[in-house]
C-alpha cells in the first residue's frame, strides 16, 4: 500500500469511473457559472410569483387536497414541481422579490431574483449531474463496453445545449433526462430481461410522462424496439426455439406491465386525472395522432401473446424467418436517409441556401404559417437543421461517419444503430404530421440518443479491430469517398469562418464559394477539397490503424468538447455550431443578455430613478429602478427613459413613443446579429426621432 490514494481511485473506482467523476466536475464548473443571472422564456410561469405560479400552485393544491388543481399545465410539468419544488423548503424569496408595484410599474430586488434562480435551478442542475452515473451504468449494460459508455455520457455532460437546458426551470429540462433514461433502460431490459430493469423502465417512463405528455411516443416506440430486437436477434434463437415462446410471453407481458406501471405513476403524481378522466385521456391515448397507434399496438401485442400461448409462436417464427433479409436492408436504409438529409442540410446552410432556399423559415417559432404547404422534403430538411447545427462538430462528424459505415460496410452493433437512428425518423415524421416546426428545445430528446451514436462511432473508428478491408467490410474506394466528403465540408467550413470573421478575405471575394453559377467556384471548391482530402485521408488512415488507448480517447473527448463550451459560455443553450454562417440562428436569445442590459442601466447615473420599458422577462428583475413590461403604458405618469428590445420579444409594443434610432448598448449572443438585446434611449416626445419600425434587427 505504497500509494493508497491511487489504489482507491484507480484500482477500486476504475479509470472509466474516475474520468466520469472528472467530467461531472467539469459539468458543474460550467453549469454553476451564470446560473442565476438570466431568466429564460416561460420560467415566469413556474416561479417568481407565489400567488399563481405553477410550482406553488401544485403544492398548494396538494396541501388543500384540491386534486383537480394539480393539473398545473398542459405539459404537464409535474416533475418540475417535485424537483424545483425543493426550493419551497427554504425561505420563499419570490414573495419579497418585488419591492414596489403601481399597476404595470415595478421595482425588483435583484439580489432576491438571484436567490430565487439559485434555489429553483440548482436542484435540476444537480439531478442532471447525478443522472450521469445512471446513464453510465445503463449504457454499460447496453453497449457491453464501459469505455464507450463513458464517451457517450461525457458527450452528454459537455454538450452545450444539454448543459444549457439543465440550467432552466422548464419541463424539457427533466423530460430529456427521464425520457432518455427510460428508453435506454427498456433497451437494456429487452437485451437481458431482469425484474429490476423492468421496474426501473416503468418508473422512468412514468416520470417522463409526468414531465411532458409527448413522452407517450415511447409507448409505440417500446413496441417497435421489441419487434426490432426480435428481427435482429432471431438468428440466436434458431437452435433453441423451444425457449422462444416463453421469452416472448415474458417480454411482451412485461412491456404491457411497464407501460401500465408508468401510466399509474403519472396518475399518482397528477391526481387531477382521478377527478376528470379527460386529463388522463388527453395526455395519453388522446394525444394528437396517438389513439389509432395505441389501439393498433395493443391489438398486435395481444395477437403476439396469443400466438405464443396457443401455438408456440409459430406464426411469429415464420414471419421473422421470412423477414430476415431486412436485417441487412433496414440499417442501411435508415442510415442512408439520415446521412443524405444531414449532408444536404449541412452543405445547403453552409453555402447560404444556394441549393434550396429555406432561409425565410425562422427557428424561433414553434409553428410557421404556410409550413404545411411546403413540399414534404423541404419540411423534413427544416426539421433536421436544429440537430445538424445544434450538435458539436465532433458529435456531428462522428454521426456521419457511423451512418456512412453502416451504409457501405459493417458495424459492430447494427441493432442499436438501426434502433436509435429509426427514432430520429419516427420523431421527424411525427412532428411533420402535426405541422410542428421543431426548435432545439422541442427536439431535445434526440440529443442524448445522437451522442450515444457518436460514442459508438468513436469505438468503430478507433477501437474496433481492423483485419483488412475484406473482413471489416470497407473498401478503399469508400474510404476515399468518405474522406473526400469530410474534406469538402472542412474546406467549406474554413471558408465560411474566413468570411464571417473577415480575417482572410472579404465578402466580395468569397462570393466565388457561394455563387454556383460561376465556373471558378467549382475549381476553388474542388481544388481546396482535394488538398484537404488528401491530408485528411492519410492522417485518418494512420489513426485508424493505431490502437488508440481508450483512456487517451476519453481525454480527447473531453478536450474536443471544451472549445465548444468555451465558445458559447455562459449562454450555453444558444449554442450553434460554427458550421452555420453567423447570419443564421437556430434559437433566440432565450432570455440571455437581459442581465447584462440591466447591469448597463444600473451603472447609469441616478439609475434608481430611471424608468425602463422591456419587451421580455429578464431585464426588470435585475434592474434597480422602475421597470415596465406591459404594452399599456401611462407615459404621462411614468415617462420612459430607456427601452430594451430583444430578438424574440414576448411583447409587441404598439405605441409611437420616440427614441433615438441607434442603440446605446447592445449584445449579440454567439456573435449572431439576430440574437440581440439592445438598449435604446428615449427621445423628446415632442420630436419624432424614431418609431418602433425603425428599430433594426
Amino acid at each position: 500500500m505504497r500509494d493508497p490514494l491511487k489504489t482507491l481511485l484507480v484500482r477500486r473506482l476504475g479509470l472509466p469511473k474516475l474520468l466520469l467523476v472528472i467530467a461531472v466536475i467539469i459539468y458543474f464548473a460550467f453549469g454553476l457559472f451564470h446560473l442565476t443571472t438570466f431568466i429564460s422564456f416561460d420560467e415566469h410561469y413556474w416561479l417568481y410569483n407565489p400567488e399563481n405560479d405553477r410550482i406553488h400552485q401544485y403544492w398548494q393544491a396538494i396541501a388543500d387536497r384540491d386534486w383537480e388543481d394539480t393539473r398545473i399545465n398542459d405539459k404537464p410539468g409535474v416533475t418540475l414541481a417535485w424537483v424545483s419544488g425543493v426550493a419551497l423548503l427554504f425561505e420563499d424569496d419570490a414573495a419579497t422579490q418585488v419591492k414596489f408595484t403601481d399597476g404595470n410599474v415595478k421595482i425588483f430586488d435583484p439580489s432576491k431574483t438571484e436567490l430565487v434562480n439559485l434555489k429553483y435551478r440548482l436542484p435540476i442542475l444537480i439531478l442532471v449531474g447525478l443522472s450521469a452515473f445512471y446513464f453510465f451504468w445503463i449504457l454499460k449494460k447496453i453497449l457491453a463496453n464501459e469505455w464507450t459508455a463513458l464517451w457517450a455520457v461525457t458527450l452528454m455532460l459537455l454538450s452545450p445545449v444539454l448543459l444549457g437546458m439543465s440550467q432552466i426551470v422548464n419541463p424539457d429540462s427533466l423530460f430529456w433526462i427521464f425520457g432518455a433514461a427510460s428508453f435506454f433502460t427498456f433497451v437494456a431490459f429487452v437485451q437481458s430481461p431482469a425484474r429490476k430493469l423492468g421496474i426501473l423502465a416503468s418508473i422512468l417512463f412514468g416520470l417522463a410522462m409526468a414531465s411532458k405528455y409527448v413522452a407517450i411516443i415511447f409507448l409505440p416506440f417500446f413496441f417497435f424496439t421489441l419487434l426490432a430486437w426480435l428481427l435482429f436477434d432471431f438468428e440466436q434463437w434458431k437452435n433453441k426455439l423451444a425457449d422462444f415462446p416463453g421469452r416472448i410471453i415474458v417480454i411482451f407481458s412485461s412491456y404491457l406491465g411497464i407501460i401500465a406501471g408508468g401510466l399509474l405513476l403519472f396518475c399518482l403524481m397528477m391526481p387531477a386525472v382521478f377527478v376528470k378522466w379527460k386529463y388522463f385521456y388527453e395526455g395519453t391515448i388522446g394525444f394528437p395522432g396517438m389513439e389509432p397507434i395505441f389501439w393498433s399496438v395493443m391489438f398486435l401485442s395481444a395477437l403476439i401473446l396469443l400466438d405464443a400461448w396457443l401455438s408456440k409462436s409459430r406464426a411469429l417464427i415464420w414471419m421473422l424467418d421470412k423477414l430476415q433479409p431486412l436485417r441487412q436492408v433496414l440499417p442501411r436504409l435508415v442510415s442512408g436517409v439520415l446521412l443524405a438529409s444531414f449532408v444536404f442540410v449541412l452543405i445547403n446552410w453552409m453555402f447560404r441556401h444556394r441549393l434550396l432556399d429555406l432561409s425565410e423559415i425562422p427557428y424561433d417559432m414553434k409553428r410557421k404559417e404556410g409550413f404545411d404547404e411546403l413540399p414534404y422534403l423541404h419540411r423534413f430538411f427544416l426539421e433536421v437543421a436544429p440537430m445538424a447545427f445544434g450538435l458539436t462538430p465532433l458529435a456531428v462528424l462522428s454521426l456521419l461517419y457511423l451512418w456512412v459505415k453502416t451504409v457501405v460496410g459493417k458495424v459492430a452493433r447494427p441493432f442499436l444503430v438501426f434502433l436509435f437512428s429509426a427514432f430520429f425518423l419516427i420523431f421527424y415524421v411525427a412532428v411533420i404530421e402535426q405541422g410542428l416546426l421543431v426548435t432545439i428545445r422541442y427536439s431535445i430528446i434526440l440529443f442524448p440518443l445522437s451522442l450515444v451514436l457518436s460514442a459508438m462511432a468513436l469505438e468503430e473508428f478507433f477501437v474496433s479491430k481492423k483485419q483488412g478491408a475484406a473482413e471489416s467490410g470497407w473498401r478503399i474506394e469508400w474510404n476515399m469517398l468518405l474522406f473526400a466528403f469530410i474534406g469538402a465540408l472542412l474546406f467549406a467550413f474554413f471558408a465560411i469562418v474566413a468570411v464571417e470573421q473577415k480575417k482572410i478575405v472579404d465578402e466580395t471575394m468569397m462570393q466565388w464559394f457561394y455563387d454556383f453559377h460561376r465556373g471558378w467556384s467549382y475549381v476553388i471548391v474542388i481544388g481546396g477539397s482535394g488538398l484537404l482530402t488528401g491530408a485528411a485521408y492519410w492522417i485518418l488512415v494512420v489513426l485508424s490503424r493505431l490502437r488508440i488507448a481508450p483512456l487517451v480517447l476519453a481525454v480527447g473527448v473531453i478536450a474536443f468538447s471544451l472549445p465548444s463550451l468555451f465558445s458559447i459560455a455562459p449562454y450555453y443553450f444558444s449554442y450553434t455550431s460554427d458550421m452555420l454562417p453567423k447570419k443564421y440562428t437556430l434559437t433566440g436569445t432565450w432570455g440571455y443578455g437581459g442581465y447584462e442590459a440591466a447591469q448597463y442601466l444600473n451603472a447609469l447615473p441616478n439609475a434608481e430613478n430611471l424608468i425602463v420599458w422591456s419587451d421580455s422577462y429578464g431585464v426588470c428583475e435585475f434592474f434597480v429602478g422602475k421597470c415596465i413590461r406591459k404594452q399599456k403604458v401611462k407615459i404621462d405618469r411614468y415617462p420612459i427613459d430607456y427601452y430594451v428590445r430583444s430578438s424574440k420579444p414576448q411583447l409587441n409594443p404598439n405605441f409611437p413613443h420616440p427614441m433615438y434610432p441607434q442603440p446605446v448598448w447592445n449584445i449579440a449572443i454567439d456573435g449572431r446579429a439576430k440574437n440581440f438585446v439592445k438598449v435604446y434611449q428615449a427621445a423628446d416626445p415632442n420630436k419624432s426621432v424614431a418609431k418602433q419600425d425603425d428599430w433594426g434587427m
